[in-house]
């Protein structure tokens, strides 16, 4: 997997978004069998405000992109996601799916 992170500054706001792709095979199953996992986030609205809600991993892109109004809030903002995303790919890389299978019962 691999995580992308924009950052730009422009008329005064911190803009920082994230782009993630690039799953393995691996990671995909392990998706497909466990569910995505969700990161909080924060976005701006078209109307300028802030919009926060957690995403599923694999729908986070240039769309979910959040102002700042210092370089500090942003770079914290930046770490806390990057944070999140290590987490909850470390504990799905983790799981193992001890349930699925196929078994012929005689009755």
């Amino acid at each position: 997997m691999k995580v992308t992170v924009e950052r730009q500054l422009s008329g005064g706001v911190y803009s920082v978004l994230f782009k993630v792709g690039d799953f393995t095979p691996e990671e995909l199953q392990k998706m497909g069998s466990f569910g995505v996992p969700t990161i909080k986030l924060q976005w701006l609205s078209p109307n300028g405000g802030q919009i926060a809600g957690a995403i599923a991993l694999n729908q986070i892109n240039e769309r979910y992109k959040a102002g700042f109004t210092s370089q500090q809030a942003a770079k914290a903002f930046e770490e806390n996601v990057l944070g999140q995303i290590r987490e909850a790919m470390q504990s799905l890389r983790e799981r193992k799916d001890d349930f699925t299978s196929s078994s012929e019962v005689a009755i």
